[in-house]
């Protein structure tokens, strides 16, 4: 058996809820004034209670192979977001581990990994070295990247000028062309029309197919098991299922009624 792509143990990650009634930063501590100068903080949190904490995850386990498109679906609120921010090391789990064999090229929200002064171009270039990538091997790519994303005439325009659908395009389109084992990709296929969406259904495909690993969250379905062969299903931060499409498909439609 190849060895696993993603391995998560165990993985968890805890925060705190009432973090105003605790010492922070000047800026907090300012805010924490303003707030009783006005009355809008409450007495529990002027008495300074003892902190609270939520485990946004907790106790998830799951490995994928290489070559594999895995779903990850829940309701909003569930964790997913956080499991994929754990796996792009964007932040540390509170619990457990998780490892990643190879490049991860991450797609969790618009603005990832992109810096809004620097044009579009720059931003492949920048990507691209984060990846470890030379700026031959990026150049060798840029064409493609820019057609697939369909914004040659913005291409040199600083990205914080494009429109949310724009920005996701050519972010999908760095992810997806640059040179990593690895893509995580959420909701992605909420932005953009139906042709760039077949455009990245079928992208995702073909990472597959090259032996690349995908961990795909969405709320739509059809995509969902159009891409994915297994899928694991959280909800409240817990696993609720973790086994074939069609299996969790019908648990998620469970937890949503």
């Amino acid at each position: 058996m190849s060895r696993a792509a993603i391995r998560a143990e165990g993985l968890g990650k805890l925060y705190m809820v009432n973090e105003l009634r605790h010492r922070g930063t000047l800026a907090e501590r300012l805010g924490r004034g303003l707030r009783r100068t006005l009355g809008l903080q409450s007495a529990q949190v002027d008495a300074g209670g003892l902190p609270e904490y939520i485990w946004a995850l907790k106790d998830v386990a799951f490995e994928v192979a290489p070559g594999e498109v895995f779903g990850v679906i829940g309701r909003n609120g569930s964790g997913k977001s956080t499991l994929l921010k754990i796996l792009a090391r964007i932040t540390a789990p509170s619990a457990g581990y998780a490892e990643l064999g190879g490049r991860v090229g991450a797609l969790l929200e618009v603005g990832t990994g992109f810096h809004p002064d620097l044009s579009g171009r720059e931003n492949i270039l920048l990507n691209g070295a984060i990846l470890g990538m030379t700026p031959a091997e990026i150049r060798a790519r840029e064409s493609e990247i820019i057609e697939f994303a369909g914004v040659e005439r913005f291409i040199d325009t600083p990205v914080k000028h494009y429109s949310s659908g724009m920005f996701m395009r050519l972010a999908f389109a760095v992810a997806s062309t640059l040179r990593c084992e690895i893509m995580l990709v959420d909701e992605v296929l909420a932005v953009g029309d139906a042709g760039f969406q077949e455009k990245c259904k079928r992208r995702i495909h073909a990472i597959a197919q090259g032996g690349g690993t995908v961990i795909f969250t969405s709320h739509d379905m059809t995509a969902i098991e159009r891409l994915c062969r297994r899928v694991l299903v959280l909800s409240e931060g817990r696993p609720a299922y973790l086994g074939d499409c069609a299996g969790g498909v019908a648990e998620y439609r469970r937890l949503s009624n």
